[in-house]
């Protein structure tokens, strides 16, 4: 019962970076994309990971679309199991 990478290369493959999807996120939106007044940090829902390294798609309930961000905070510990109810 192993994969056949590691059959093949007889080393345990390292996975220890995944992230567990639908957990809470936070990430910095540029002022470009804000207000004066408005808050610099925005919460979402990690849904998966894109093409190039260190960019994560991010679900934002409150505009009900997906968008690709770069430099966030994850909170694995609370996966966000109701957060779309």
């Amino acid at each position: 019962m192993i994969t056949p990478e590691v059959a093949f290369t007889v080393r345990n493959l390292y996975v220890f970076h995944f992230r567990i999807f639908g957990s809470m996120v936070y990430f910095h939106v540029s002022s470009d994309w804000k207000k004066n007044l408005e808050p610099s940090v925005e919460r979402g829902v990690f849904v998966g990971y894109f093409e190039t390294p260190h960019i994560y798609q991010v679900y934002m309930s409150s505009l009900k679309m997906n968008f690709m961000r770069r430099d966030m905070i994850f909170y694995d510990s609370k996966a966000m199991r109701s957060y779309l109810e």
